[in-house]
């Protein structure tokens, strides 16, 4: 009368995944999608600020996914202390979020987010990984 499939269940061990489309109930192939802008304005009071920092730098990157501004401007911006912000973006580097290119130049990650074509993207993710090696050099040279 019924027949059941069964389908294996895939776990994912990776510590990051891309960007993927969804099955949303027969309704074809569609990205899942997430405004910044709103969801700070949902949560901005019911989260701590240091969780919504994230989102906020998603917000504020252009469309190369880069946000050109200092420490001290971040601070002003989020007010949020500048040393605290320091150690977070230390963190978001390990962590693989965010690059800094250099002084008041960072680059968010094109794989946890980004603005544009599949084309623009996959450039991103090439000049992304230029920097963060670079970067890793740089640690290693020290």
């Amino acid at each position: 009368m019924f027949e059941l499939k069964k389908n294996p269940r895939e776990f994912i061990i990776d510590d990051m995944t891309e960007s993927r489309n969804i099955e949303s109930f027969g309704r074809g192939n569609r990205f899942l999608n997430i405004s910044p802008e709103n969801y700070i304005k949902v949560f901005c009071d019911k989260m701590p600020k240091k969780s919504l920092i994230p989102m906020i730098l998603i917000s504020l990157m252009d469309k190369d996914n880069k946000i050109y501004m200092t420490l001290d401007e971040f601070s002003e911006t989020l007010d949020y202390p500048k040393t605290g912000l320091s150690v977070m973006f230390v963190e978001y580097g390990e962590k693989d979020f965010l690059v800094k290119i250099r002084n008041g130049l960072y680059m968010i990650n094109p794989l946890v987010s980004y603005k544009g074509s599949k084309y623009e993207r996959d450039k991103l993710i090439k000049e992304y990984t230029k920097h963060k090696d670079s970067n890793e050099l740089k640690k290693r040279k020290k």
